[in-house]
């Protein structure tokens, strides 16, 4: 019965789970998203651990969504934004994220190996322990004050692509790499 479940789930609380009407809503389709997220703008939405591999989420507003654990590979996030959104441990390989919104967004230990990054906005983002490779696209991926601590597979050649300022904190092993000069370009 409805009321066992609810006894169920109240005590499965410290389980992270979707939000079973949040994962209908945005299989739903993205226009019927964004016009539910316009109409409550003080919903959290809650995605963790979805699986919404290869959906196309092009402009999709997931501003402060909790996409934690969640599997997004070979999805279309072009344009979409993902402003304060939790993103950690979120698996987002060969994920175009191109042109998105990510500002403050927490991508802690968020596998992102031949993501698609180009112009979006990384802005103080978390992206600590993250795991990137040279498939990796970076033209004009705005880092200014990303952390980037920890975060394994990137060079410098990657980096000169993206703009970074003096508050991007960069992975000890690009540290010695990244010298002054290389910082005054910016």
């Amino acid at each position: 019965s409805k009321y066992n479940l609810k006894i169920l789930s109240e005590n499965h609380k410290d389980k992270i789970m979707a939000n079973e009407e949040h994962l209908k809503l945005i299989k739903a389709g993205i226009n019927n998203w964004n016009e539910w997220r316009e109409k409550n703008p003080e919903i959290h939405p809650d995605l963790s651990q979805a699986d919404l591999r290869g959906t196309a989420l092009q402009k999709i507003n997931l501003d402060n969504s909790n996409l934690k654990e969640s599997k997004l590979q070979f999805s279309n996030l072009t344009g979409a934004s993902l402003e304060g959104t939790s993103l950690v441990k979120a698996k987002l390989q060969e994920t175009c994220l191109q042109s998105t919104r990510m500002k403050n967004c927490d991508l802690s230990e968020a596998g992102m190996l031949e993501s698609n990054l180009q112009f979006a906005d990384l802005e103080n983002a978390n992206l600590e322990g993250a795991q990137f490779n040279e498939e990796t696209l970076f033209n004009q991926t705005n880092l200014k004050g990303a952390i980037l601590t920890s975060a394994t597979g990137l060079s410098s050649a990657q980096l000169s692509q993206a703009l970074i300022d003096k508050q991007t904190q960069l992975p000890d092993s690009l540290e010695e790499e990244v010298d002054d000069d290389f910082l005054l370009q910016f």
